[in-house]
């Protein structure tokens, strides 16, 4: 009886080990096939926001002549429209970047999850839902299936280590980015009755990309794998916002001129920081930065 044991514990181990290969084979494929409706989807579903990053650089009459929908009065927004291309961007691009080596990509899959969920906290907490919640769905729901799918879904729920400066520049930027983002759902809560502003959730956008900022300068400054794009994105975002602010500073949500160029100050400084970071790591050397991991004196991988 202990031989016929013995002889059946190997051809159990290999149909276990069948089994798990054809449930990680399935998961792969439905991750990948997602990741590309999903990426597709959104990018197609942006794509006039993509676009209005470039555009609201553009004096009123190339932006009149070029959407015949728009006219010089609907410029007002541009601040707004700005503010929805930056969050489009950061959002499209932590998704395409899933198609290609998703597991060296686990920080932007995680940034990606962290802006659905802070729109959908956002745009609730600006209390007019109504118009928003099949787009709001429509986000949520296949990102949050896409990270539950991803091929390293658990590091996005360990505890990461950071980086001492990246982080500190994060926690410096956190407050003004804060209190910018409440003061705008304040603006959607008093003007929700009658300001287009209001009635296009605009205030509570730029909210969001406020949000988005922080959340992906505290992803950058990580030691998940992809920490890069995460740390550029929130570069770019500070200091397009600040640089558009002082360039339109009559457009809604555009900063003070010594905001503004604190965005911009903190978006060069927080650049510097991920330079010194990655130079030690291009040339093999010690000096990263970031803290050793909790229980050990090793450090973590990047």
């Amino acid at each position: 009886m202990q031989q016929l044991d013995e002889k059946a514990s190997p051809a159990a181990a290999v149909t276990g080990s069948r089994g798990r290969n054809t449930v990680s084979r399935t998961r792969s494929i439905a991750f990948r096939t997602l990741a590309w409706v999903t990426a597709v989807g959104v990018t197609l579903l942006f794509v006039i926001a993509l676009m209005e990053v470039v555009f609201m650089w553009l004096p009123d009459s190339v932006v009149v002549s070029v959407f015949d929908d728009v006219t010089t009065a609907d410029l007002v927004h541009r601040g707004h429209f700005n503010s929805i291309g930056l969050v489009a961007w950061a959002l499209v691009l932590a998704l395409v970047v899933q198609l290609r080596k998703p597991a060296e990509r686990t920080a932007s899959m995680l940034l990606a999850v962290a802006i659905v969920l802070a729109g959908a906290g956002v745009y609730g907490l600006s209390g007019s839902l109504t118009d928003w919640l099949l787009e709001e769905l429509t986000l949520l729901v296949p990102v949050l299936l896409l990270a539950w799918l991803h091929p390293r879904a658990g590091d996005l729920l360990r505890r990461p280590s950071l980086d001492r400066n990246m982080a500190g520049l994060v926690a410096v930027a956190a407050i003004p980015w804060a209190v910018f983002a409440v003061t705008q759902l304040q603006l959607q809560w008093r003007d929700m009755a009658g300001d287009t502003h209001a009635e296009m959730e605009h205030w509570a956008t730029a909210a969001l990309m406020a949000v988005m900022v922080v959340m992906a300068g505290l992803i950058g400054s990580t030691d998940r794998a992809g920490w890069r794009l995460p740390a550029w994105i929130a570069v770019l975002a500070s200091i397009d916002y600040g640089l558009h602010s002082l360039a339109f500073p009559d457009a809604a949500s555009s900063a003070p001129p010594l905001w503004a160029a604190a965005a911009i100050f903190w978006g060069c400084a927080y650049a510097v920081a991920i330079l010194q970071r990655s130079r030690p790591l291009l040339g093999g050397a010690d000096g990263d930065g970031l803290s050793p991991v909790p229980g050990t004196s090793e450090r973590p991988t990047t």
